[in-house]
């Protein structure tokens, strides 16, 4: 996927109202969730363009699709960087996405995949 996609999903996203970027695109604020993140983050832009993707691309209902969902582990407290739930109630997961930034390593992608099938 080149930049240029992902731009387009953002933009795209921005004109739906799914998400608004500071004037200075260094924040996001997911619209739906009403969370803020630090847009110049890469991890953060993956995360976004991926959200947008997820309802716009494959028509995922906005609040059914849930960013930095807290998530126990053992004794401790993450985030699921998005859950797809199969009902409105957001109890029933469908999917999790686990976001790295473009051009990871195998170890770093082999860790996502760890990190997504221990969290729910």
């Amino acid at each position: 996927m080149t930049d240029h996609q992902v731009i387009d999903y953002i933009q795209q996203g921005v004109a739906k109202g799914l998400i608004k970027l500071s004037d200075d695109n260094k924040r996001i604020e997911y619209l739906e969730q009403k969370k803020s993140r630090l847009f110049t983050n890469p991890e953060e832009q993956v995360q976004a363009e991926t959200y947008c993707r997820l309802i716009l691309q494959y028509g995922y209902p906005k609040h059914r699709v849930q960013n930095f969902v807290p998530v126990k582990m053992g004794s401790d407290k993450k985030e699921a960087d998005i859950v797809v739930y199969n009902d409105d109630e957001c109890l029933e997961p469908h999917i999790l996405v686990e976001c790295k930034k473009q051009d990871v390593s195998d170890a770093e992608f082999a860790q996502a995949i760890d990190q997504a099938y221990f969290r729910l």
